[in-house]
């Protein structure tokens, strides 16, 4: 049996070239919130997270009261010698949304300044130093030790179940766009004229498979006879006094330079 001449011509089909950078853009931007959430979840604990709590809580209430530029500029001082001791890849997403924080702010505070109310320009510092500090204590304490501590600390245990289910389902929603992203990517030959339906075929995908997850989570609370208790997860073991005391002693040290820099002291005539 003989073959068709078209059956035994080479196929020439050259498909022509599309740009993908949307689909490369978000497929990195999933994977790396996956590793963040990895990396978070395998971190070695060296501070007591309640001490740590109570450290950024005192922060961000002493920074928002501040007045004037000397407390803030140590303040500063102080945030720049903590992230001394991070890694190249810590020191880069904690300075980038801060600074990205603090341009928006001072774009926000810039009618303002342009007006004469000079004290404006402390809001691009004060929002500097807060999400910097925020973002710091989430890249150094793993989320289960801070939903732990915030259960040690009175919180009702229904925002911590909440904050830990978010993020399981932000986990595996992020699984799930991972490898939607990567079939599509995959599957796409020749130009694509029509991304905002593939997009939204993604998004689409996702929101099903969140619906059908919060069906199953709930079909499982049910099961099981869930009474609105969560226990929260165990203390880490092997801390010792120092990482227990210095979040504490650096809370007190933050306080006593408030009030020394901001003149409180002096009006209750500590120092004469």
């Amino acid at each position: 049996m003989e073959l068709p001449a078209w059956a035994c011509k080479d196929e020439a089909y050259r498909p022509t070239r599309d740009r993908d950078a949307f689909l490369s853009r978000s497929f990195l931007r999933v994977m790396q919130a996956l590793a963040a959430l990895r990396l978070s979840g395998a971190r070695a604990l060296r501070w007591s997270p309640q001490g740590l709590l109570a450290l950024l809580f005192c922060w961000v209430l002493l920074t928002a009261l501040a007045a004037g530029l000397p407390f803030l500029g140590c303040q500063l001082a102080l945030l720049l010698a903590a992230l001394m001791f991070c890694d190249g890849r810590c020191l880069r997403r904690v300075l980038g949304a801060a600074l990205a924080a603090a341009v928006f702010s001072l774009l926000l505070a810039a009618p303002a300044v342009f007006w004469g109310a000079g004290r404006a320009l402390l809001l691009p510092v004060k929002s500097f130093l807060t999400l910097g500090a925020v973002l710091l204590v989430g890249e150094t304490v793993p989320w289960h030790a801070l939903t732990g501590a915030l259960a040690s600390l009175r919180v009702p245990q229904t925002v911590i179940f909440l904050l830990d289910t978010t993020l399981r389902a932000i986990f595996l929603l992020g699984e799930e766009a991972g490898a939607l992203l990567t079939a599509l990517k995959l599957r796409s030959v020749g130009r694509n004229r029509r991304k905002q339906r593939a997009a939204g075929a993604v998004l689409g995908t996702l929101f099903l498979r969140a619906q059908r997850l919060s069906e199953a989570t709930y079909e499982a609370m049910v099961c099981r006879g869930f009474t609105g208790v969560y226990p929260r997860a165990r203390a880490a073991a092997g801390l010792g006094a120092a990482g227990v005391l210095l979040p504490l002693l650096a809370a007190a040290f933050d306080v006593l330079l408030f009030l020394w820099l901001e003149g409180a002291l002096a009006r209750w005539g500590v120092f004469g």
